[in-house]
């Protein structure tokens, strides 16, 4: 399976009579954008703003951000399944531009977790979204429009204008072309003693955190809580086969594009390892399908895939931490080798206290960093708060504490781009 990726580097966001990318910088009409979000009946109105760096604005209520894609010579094949027709993602060429993110709001869902922006300061020297171009979708529901409803009406909103704004760079020269070309049948022809076989695997939902018992469309349009494990071609997670649910607590849209794990095995591929495949699946609060989603992870992973090395990620919350615990001691009982990336659960004790888990064979165990650690946000004299108001609440576990507050202590989950757990985290948890 081949796929190209053309990125253009977006420098500058400006109005303009036409969208359309120029000398890097991206005009938008945002009139024509309205025009487009509002052709959903499940949409009254649509609230779009456009920040840069260094400006005092706060985005509040954030929960996904996406990154402009669109599909070259397939116009109807964007997010496959989601937006796009149901076509297998990863092949062909796709255009990217970079240095820009959609960035959704939502402040009329009853959910508690949602995440924050801030184009200045501190927040933005920590996540990588107060360092970008960010065009802000806030929307407001139609009357009568089911909350959940009105959630997957958002997520496609970003979506259409995600495509739209990297389709209008159509006739621009890219300013890189990366190409993801990965034949796993020729993988696991290659002899094994040439390089070490490795294979993902990527944890990708729980459904502890399906709102209201009910699992939200992530892959390929279709929700994932009864997914068993599945084998799925790396470039189909590049390109749009996979996409945030509608809480941003299993990593943002625009970090699974550019997932950081399989990027870095695509650049050793054929140098240090042989790239394998990856398999995918979700945590469980049965401890019955617990050890059979193990077993069969175990399985894909040795039996079919010959690998003789696992990365493992897991999605964000304790009790995953048991099932990715059980998917590396099935793989090691089958001669696989395993590394496990984790988060730490909480601020105080050791590293060890945070593990969850305790087994001799998972002795490869990477630090993502602390996801709970506080930090202090102070407000400008002049901020600017998009996506909500000074009054929004945002989420604290111990006390209510609002947008505008002289200083907004969030934990570091909930600063967008700060903690990434498909391994692009720039922080790291330190015991003292």
């Amino acid at each position: 399976m081949r796929l190209e990726i053309e990125s253009i580097d977006i420098q500058a966001v400006r109005p303009g009579t036409h969208t359309g990318v120029s000398d890097h910088v991206l005009y938008i009409n945002l009139k024509e954008l309205e025009e487009i979000i509002l052709r959903d009946e499940r949409i009254l109105s649509v609230e779009l703003n456009v920040t840069s760096p260094g400006e005092p604005v706060r985005i509040v209520n954030v929960v996904d951000v996406i990154q402009p894609r669109c599909k070259l010579g397939h116009e109807k094949e964007d997010f496959p399944g989601y937006l796009g027709k149901l076509v297998i993602a990863g092949q062909g060429k796709t255009r990217s531009l970079r240095g820009i993110a959609v960035v959704l709001s939502n402040s009329f869902s009853k959910r508690l977790y949602s995440s924050v922006i801030d184009m200045f300061g501190l927040g933005a020297d920590r996540g990588i979204y107060g360092k970008m171009q960010n065009l802000v979708i806030h929307p407001i529901p139609a009357e009568g429009v089911e909350e959940r409803a009105f959630e997957t009406a958002l997520k496609v909103a970003g979506l259409k204008i995600a495509v739209y704004l990297a389709r209008s760079s159509v006739g621009t020269s890219p300013d890189q072309v990366e190409i993801f070309d990965l034949d796993i049948p020729l993988v696991l022809s290659q002899n094994r003693g040439s390089l070490p076989r490795i294979v993902y695997y990527y944890q990708i939902h729980t459904p502890q955190h399906d709102y209201k018992g009910i699992g939200d469309p992530m892959l390929y349009g279709r929700d994932v809580t009864d997914l068993m494990p599945t084998l799925l071609h790396p470039n189909e997670i590049l390109d749009g086969a996979l996409v945030s649910t509608h809480t941003i607590r299993k990593m943002e849209t625009y970090s699974i594009q550019n997932h950081p794990l399989i990027l870095e095995l695509y650049k050793r591929h054929g140098k240090e390892l042989w790239f394998a495949g990856t398999v995918i699946g979700v945590a469980t609060v049965d401890p019955i399908q617990r050890q059979r989603m193990a077993n069969m992870v175990g399985n894909l992973i040795a039996n079919y895939l010959g690998a003789d090395g696992a990365i493992l990620t897991k999605v964000h919350g304790g009790m995953p931490h048991v099932d990715i615990s059980m998917v590396g001691e099935a793989c090691e009982a089958l001669g696989v080798k395993t590394t496990v990336f984790v988060n730490f659960g909480h601020s105080v004790g050791t590293r060890s206290d945070s593990l969850l888990f305790d087994t001799e064979v998972l002795n490869a165990v990477v630090n993502l960093g602390q996801t709970l650690e506080r930090i202090g946000l102070p407000r400008p004299g002049d901020l600017k708060i998009l996506g909500g108001t000074s009054e929004t609440l945002v989420y604290n576990p111990e006390f209510k504490q609002k947008a505008g507050d002289p200083v907004l202590e969030v934990e570091g989950m909930f600063l967008a781009g700060l903690y990434n757990h498909l391994g692009g985290a720039k922080i790291i948890a330190c015991e003292y």
